[in-house]
């Protein structure tokens, strides 16, 4: 469980927010939002990572880290990936899609302590891809 879902989030973290956001203003709040929500997630896998199951705060940290996959995972079900949807394009999404599956293999198999994302790097993680969609919206690169 640790392994998958570190995984996932440091892909979505590494490809999915950062494109997503920057595909349009209004999924810029949502792309922020989720990179905190895999920041909060990664420290609770780390915490996890470490603690035996038969620690009496074992069953109350796995509580709290299901509560918040679940809210996670409704959020972006039902409000953002529609949104990204309609911004980015069913080409887009399909490379989007390949570039995730590519980046998998890079993926650490355990979360590993992480300054927040806003002290990592000047501008923000999805400032600099809005940058380069903005880029590509100029050079004709988004088809739908």
């Amino acid at each position: 469980m640790i392994e998958e879902l570190t995984t996932h989030t440091w892909i979505e973290r590494k490809t999915f927010c950062p494109a997503a956001g920057g595909a349009d203003p209004g999924t810029k709040d949502h792309a922020l939002e989720s990179i905190e929500e895999h920041h909060v997630l990664l420290w609770m896998l780390s915490e996890l990572e470490g603690l035996d199951p038969s620690d009496e705060r074992f069953d109350a940290k796995m509580s709290v880290l299901m509560a918040n996959v679940r809210h996670h995972v409704e959020e972006e079900e039902k409000e953002w990936f529609p949104e990204v949807r309609k911004a980015i394009g069913r080409n887009r999404l399909t490379e989007l899609g390949e570039q995730m599956e590519a980046a998998k293999k890079k993926a650490p198999p355990i979360p590993s302590p992480c300054p927040a994302p806003s002290s990592r790097r000047p501008g923000g993680l999805v400032s600099s891809h809005v940058q380069k969609s903005r880029s590509r919206s100029r050079d004709g690169a988004r088809a739908d």
